[in-house]
């Protein structure tokens, strides 16, 4: 994690304004503008979490550990969003994995230095309550996702999400593991896509041949 000053990224100052106009002043000044590399993470799951956030830009997928070492895809987050309300309010120990899939821009608040401040700020705490109803409702769509939409619409929608100029690369192996399916039957997916003409195999990964189909296909699977 980087800080930044607010003035380094003026393209940014749509969000931080939309964020601002939530916020008392003096909440507002308990944030920073901090960025997240390509692959870092924001959130170690059974780690302190040091700060709470509020993502401005950038994509970030939400996955938990389960016993067996296997991992599951929770969801992935692509604009303004707090992360870190659970363990701001409760246990600091982070209860999930956050990382980046792209750069990503944050407002960031040190919560050993901020946290009574915050939480006895009225307008923080509505806005958090507001953002934790609509996080809540779609989670409890994604569970619905995960567990009764086939693999090949939850895979397009991860897809959509995570491609980049037009080309989709990932761990397959560990792919298979948050999408909950084995390997073959993953790859086989990518098959069936690749012989529908909506994704094109080549040495890079797969290009999307067919966008908007994949899009009907995907419907807002993952998107949040």
């Amino acid at each position: 994690m980087k800080y930044l000053e607010l003035g380094q990224k003026p393209e940014l100052m749509e969000q931080v304004r939309s964020v601002q106009s939530e916020l008392s002043d003096a909440a507002f000044r308990c944030f920073r503008l901090c960025r997240f590399d390509t692959g870092e993470f924001l959130y170690t799951e059974g780690k302190q979490a040091g700060c709470f956030l509020i993502l401005l830009t950038g994509s970030c997928k939400v996955f938990k550990t389960l016993e067996n070492g296997r991992t599951v895809l929770l969801c992935l987050y692509d604009d303004i969003q707090v992360i870190g309300e659970f363990e701001l309010f409760g246990d600091p120990i982070a209860k999930t994995n956050v990382q980046a899939l792209t750069e990503t821009y944050c407002l960031a608040a040190f919560v050993q230095d901020q946290r009574e401040r915050l939480l006895a700020d009225n307008s923080f705490l509505q806005f958090v309550c507001r953002q934790t109803c609509a996080k809540t409702d779609r989670n409890n769509s994604n569970i619905a996702i995960n567990l009764l939409y086939p693999l090949e619409q939850r895979l397009v929608g991860y897809v959509l999400v995570m491609q980049k100029n037009g080309v989709f690369s990932a761990n397959y192996t560990l792919l298979a593991e948050s999408l909950g399916c084995s390997l073959r039957h993953l790859l086989r997916t990518f098959r069936s896509l690749c012989d529908k003409g909506l994704l094109q195999k080549t040495k890079a990964g797969y290009r999307l041949a067919n966008i908007a189909a994949l899009e009907k296909i995907a419907g807002n699977v993952y998107r949040q």
